[in-house]
């Protein structure tokens, strides 16, 4: 495997898989990249998908690497903005070519990484939000609760949040939403520590598409790498009385 990234989508990766991991299983084939990793108390689930479009340059076959994400964050912190980076294996590790400068870490044993399988949930409402507005409901909501209630009805989409004294309410009118497909009314809480970590760690997304049941996991959906990526982030709903 031999590859060349941009260093802002390097680290636009980097930092969207940190939100709940620190060591990941990539998985490179002819065709693109691909990891899908969840957090240790399974609250959480991320799947990421690079095209080898994404890449100034792409040299890859079927294979499977282990990455501590920390070292890849220490690495790009002395990355220049705008610059390439080239990362080769060579034997058990893995090489960062920056400019002149050469760093090489060990590859970490994928047999201890575990891959989760994707759960195909069937859910009833789609709503496709400005990112910056769904970003900025989630920072409104970590000043006053723990939880974030997300709703939809077949006009608007709401974000709201409920602390011991104050509220924040977002509203999001059907004519400033891109889409929405919603039948009847749902909603779901969810914790917002998680999408606090996952809004803060998107970059080039100009919408994020949303999945919401009453009750279920929400699944968002939103493009990285300028549009030559994915990511889908599934999250647990906390249920009343937790």
């Amino acid at each position: 495997m031999r590859v060349k990234v941009d260093v802002k989508d390097l680290k636009e990766i980097t930092n969207i898989l940190l939100t709940l991991v620190n060591e990941a299983k990539f998985e490179f084939n002819p065709e693109g990249m691909s990891v899908k990793a969840v957090d240790a108390a399974h609250i959480a689930m991320i799947v990421l998908e690079v095209s080898r479009d994404g890449f100034v340059e792409y040299e890859a076959e079927e294979e499977e690497l282990g990455v501590d994400l920390d070292k890849v964050k220490d690495i790009l912190k002395i990355a220049s903005s705008g610059s390439v980076v080239e990362i080769y294996k060579e034997g058990g590790k893995l090489t960062f070519l920056i400019g002149n400068l050469t760093r090489s870490m060990p590859l970490i044993d994928t047999s201890n990484l575990s891959v989760p399988k994707v759960p195909n949930i069937a859910l009833p409402a789609k709503i496709v939000v400005p990112k910056d507005e769904f970003v900025n409901g989630i920072k409104a909501a970590e000043a006053i609760s723990d939880s974030i209630t997300l709703q939809a009805t077949p006009t608007e989409f709401q974000m709201y949040a409920i602390g011991d004294e104050d509220t924040i309410n977002l509203d999001l009118p059907k004519d400033m939403l891109r889409e929405i497909d919603c039948d009847e009314p749902v909603k779901s809480t969810y914790p917002v520590d998680y999408l606090l970590k996952l809004a803060k760690a998107m970059d080039t997304a100009d919408y994020v598409t949303i999945y919401l049941g009453k009750d279920y996991p929400v699944k968002i959906v939103f493009d990285i790498v300028k549009g030559k990526g994915k990511v889908t982030y599934l999250l647990a709903p906390r249920i009343e009385g937790e």
